[in-house]
């Protein structure tokens, strides 16, 4: 958009940049919460897997389970959990920097929308005085003529 008023061109630049500002917050912002929701569905995969070797190990079946195979499988119930433990800190921590993300973005948001806001309020004021200018030049002309 072109501005007319002087001070709105200069700002119009550094409005241009605090939008791409905001279009690179709002693309980190977006990476965080892809990797969020996938290691959400991680977490979840490796739930449902520990929940279904110990509904194999406790449930009765008429074939006998050996007890090395239930110490075998009870190991790896271990090992699991631990795995969710570790992704339990790891959502943790993208969820910190999801929300920090979120407010860096908010942040450059709202400053571009108020620059914005800013410009539009000038550009207004230069139509306004432009306007009563050539009102008082139309009027001067008419008082000439008369």
């Amino acid at each position: 958009m072109t501005y007319r008023h002087p001070r709105a061109q200069r700002l119009a630049v550094v409005l241009d940049i605090r939008r791409r500002e905001e279009k690179e917050a709002l693309q980190r912002w977006g990476d965080i919460e892809k990797r969020l929701t996938a290691e959400k569905d991680k977490r979840t995969q490796l739930s449902d897997y520990a929940s279904e070797y110990r509904r194999q190990i406790t449930a009765p079946t008429s074939a006998s389970v050996a007890a090395g195979q239930v110490h075998n499988s009870l190991e790896f119930i271990g090992q699991i959990e631990t795995a969710l433990h570790q992704q339990d800190q790891q959502l943790q921590e993208l969820q910190a920097m999801s929300d920090k993300a979120r407010a860096v973005y908010l942040d450059v948001h709202h400053k571009a929308d108020a620059l914005e806001s800013m410009i539009e309020k000038l550009e207004e004021e230069h139509r306004h005085m432009l306007n009563r200018a050539e009102q008082r030049e139309a009027d001067e002309w008419a008082t000439r003529r008369r």
